[in-house]
């Protein structure tokens, strides 16, 4: 099962529903990159607003690493770099109960929902060494030397930090599944998609989900010229 697609036309990320064939408890597992299109994140937000509850990844704030990325990318001239903004998804103006597993991660949230000074801090220092390195792969199509394919079955080296975080994450939906499996309602499942080939081996393997329909594919980042694609490594890629 694919969960995300790096193509000629660019970046997109899926939007797959799993529900158990006696129905009930729907999960709306929606794997994301943390620099997009504003756009992207515009449909993120529209699809979540038919749901129940949403279990998402670190705070409700813009993301500095993809500050970082974005601006490395426009710093180094990539060709992917058109409008790209860092991941900004507004959960709160959602109405509905977010949750966050790896809340001990987080920094205070801003009232206004801004980065903290450590966090902008933290990017002003690794942009420009992220886009010396973009710079020496020799030409202006970084994201194609970067594994962004990923599907169910992909394996993810992981640090103890990662297997932590995913712990909490499946421990979040085993809960919820116990209350509300019965339950005529969506949860949505919101996180970096390196995170998700462990959300849906948990859910078509332990938790005994399907896939309902087909993907819904959303695009992220779209080239405004064919690119040369190059074989990916998954080496080196952030938590996106």
């Amino acid at each position: 099962m694919q969960l995300t697609e790096l193509s000629v036309m660019g970046f997109r990320t899926s939007v797959t529903v799993f529900r158990r064939p006696g129905g009930g408890l729907r999960w709306v597992v929606i794997p994301t990159i943390h620099m997009g299109h504003a756009d992207y994140y515009w449909a993120i937000w529209q699809r979540l607003r038919s749901c129940q509850a949403v279990i998402a990844e670190v705070w409700d704030g813009p993301s500095s690493t993809g500050m970082t990325y974005a601006n490395a990318m426009r710093l180094a001239r990539q060709r992917a770099s058109r409008d790209l903004v860092p991941q900004d998804i507004d959960y709160g103006a959602l109405g509905v109960p977010i949750i966050f597993p790896d809340a001990y991660l987080a920094p205070n949230a801003d009232p206004d929902r801004r980065m903290s000074r450590e966090e902008r801090m933290s990017s002003t220092i690794m942009t420009p060494i992220l886009a010396l390195h973009m710079a020496l792969t020799g030409d202006r199509d970084w994201l194609a030397t970067t594994s962004l394919e990923i599907h169910d079955h992909t394996e993810v080296r992981r640090d103890a930090s990662d297997v932590k975080r995913e712990d909490l994450l499946l421990g979040v939906m085993h809960e919820i599944d116990g209350e509300f499996a019965a339950e005529d309602m969506e949860v949505a499942v919101v996180f970096g998609a390196l995170h998700m080939p462990t959300v849906v081996r948990e859910l078509t393997g332990n938790l005994g989900y399907r896939v309902m329909r087909g993907a819904q594919w959303l695009t992220a980042i779209d080239y405004d010229e064919p690119p040369h694609m190059r074989k990916p490594s998954l080496d080196g890629w952030m938590d996106w």
